[in-house]
């Protein structure tokens, strides 16, 4: 491949089916590597990523086409522990809020109906493709909504966070097909319930902290909306090994 090049253009071609993805691991050797991913969103409830920016990376942005109407995107709130409000989708006037979801956040997109959405843009711009990837270090402890910084899968924990797990810290995936959620803990060197993976596309809640790790992790099914202005009440299940 020719270094010389300013910019390359990667077709990751990336279809996440059925809740699995495609490894992705490109020989690049430029900067300002641009890629696409055609990530699969089932119905109910998904946490999603959007590994691919650009100037513009808000909601009306990045959802270009099939999107059912009525579908619903929520950030979290570390701070508060809970999501900020729901932004539901019209098709004529967009969404209701205009959120921005970049590099290394995590989202909860819930949909009525199975439909594929066109990630496409600029790799993070930390990543050359030739030197090792070092994710940016989530220095503070809490319960935070992350994915990878790029389209990397798996990615593992180091790859999420930027350093290795500690003693009581857990993960909590979602596979977003079957509607069920994982929570694994690392204790004594190891995870208790499998190595925490995340497909392209995705995004998980880390809770990062030993001291932190008894905060509830949401639950799935719990964020069955119909309509942004419902309200999560008490639906945090405590956090449990599997």
């Amino acid at each position: 491949m020719n270094q010389d090049k300013s910019k390359t253009a990667i077709c990751f071609g990336l279809i996440c089916c059925l809740g699995f993805c495609v490894p992705v691991h490109a020989q690049i050797y430029s900067h300002n590597i641009v890629g696409y991913l055609n990530l699969v969103l089932f119905p109910g409830d998904n946490l999603i990523a959007n590994q691919f920016g650009n100037s513009d990376n808000s909601l009306n942005a990045i959802f270009q086409q099939n999107i059912p109407e009525g579908a619903t995107f929520a950030k979290w709130d570390s701070t508060s522990l809970q999501y900020l409000p729901f932004s539901t989708y019209d098709t004529d006037s967009g969404w209701s809020i205009n959120y921005d979801l970049s590099y290394g956040e995590g989202g909860l997109l819930h949909s009525p109906s199975l439909f594929t959405n066109v990630f496409a843009g600029t790799v993070w711009p930390g990543f050359d493709g030739v030197s090792t990837f070092i994710p940016p270090l989530v220095s503070s402890n809490g319960l935070y909504l992350l994915s990878c910084y790029i389209p990397l899968g798996p990615a593992t924990f180091y790859d999420v966070v930027g350093r290795d797990p500690q003693n009581g810290e857990s993960v909590t995936t979602l596979n977003a097909l079957s509607q069920i959620s994982t929570t694994t803990i690392f204790e004594n060197g190891s995870w208790d319930n499998g190595d925490p993976l995340l497909g392209v596309g995705r995004s998980a809640f880390f809770n990062l902290g030993p001291d932190f790790n008894l905060e509830p992790v949401p639950e799935p099914g719990v964020f069955s909306l119909f309509g942004a202005s419902i309200v999560l009440l008490a639906t945090f299940g405590r956090m449990r090994k599997s």
